[in-house]
């Protein structure tokens, strides 16, 4: 009995120390991302390379309409064979435009991502010295999904972290 006593309180032992010396934060990383003011030059650079895709893909579309007008307006004067070659036609245009619409998607992911990264290690790095400089064991999202409770008394490091950022 006093085996099984002293063998939990060795295990639970460990558990404590590490519950007293453990220092918890938490900040809301996306609140800071968006106060990033590098995002206005991120969103107008997207914008601008969205429009030029949206013109690109209209053009596609505009000729696609064009051929299908055609096809519709003189088909039933058309021989078999120019059918067919028109109907091959509207449906390669149809084919191409799926493929630039998947295309452009990915590149405008793509750009996107290169575009925001150094913005989110920018923000990383301030949140891991902000950190560092508390002594924090921890610090957590707070505007995730993976915290279900914090304490009123719980640290919030969000707006050291937009001081060390330099923002409002």
């Amino acid at each position: 009995m006093f085996r099984k006593i002293l063998f939990t309180v060795l295990c639970a032992l460990p558990l404590t120390i590490f519950a007293q010396d453990a220092k918890l934060a938490h900040v809301n990383y996306q609140a800071i991302i968006e106060s990033m003011p590098e995002l206005d030059s991120i969103e107008s650079q997207i914008a601008q390379l969205n429009n030029q895709w949206k013109t690109v893909l209209n053009k596609m579309q505009e000729e696609y309409s064009t051929k299908l007008k055609e096809y519709q307006d003189k088909q039933a004067t058309m021989s078999e064979g120019i059918k067919q070659a028109l109907i091959s036609e509207i449906q390669d245009i149809e084919q191409r435009i799926n493929n630039f619409q998947q295309q452009s998607y990915t590149e405008m992911q793509k750009k996107q991502q290169e575009l925001v990264a150094p913005v989110v290690e920018k923000v990383k790095k301030a949140i891991r010295e902000v950190g560092a400089e508390g002594n924090y064991t921890y610090v957590l999202d707070a505007g995730g999904n993976s915290i279900l409770y914090y304490s009123p008394k719980a640290v919030d490091l969000t707006a050291a972290v937009k001081k060390k950022l330099g923002l409002k």
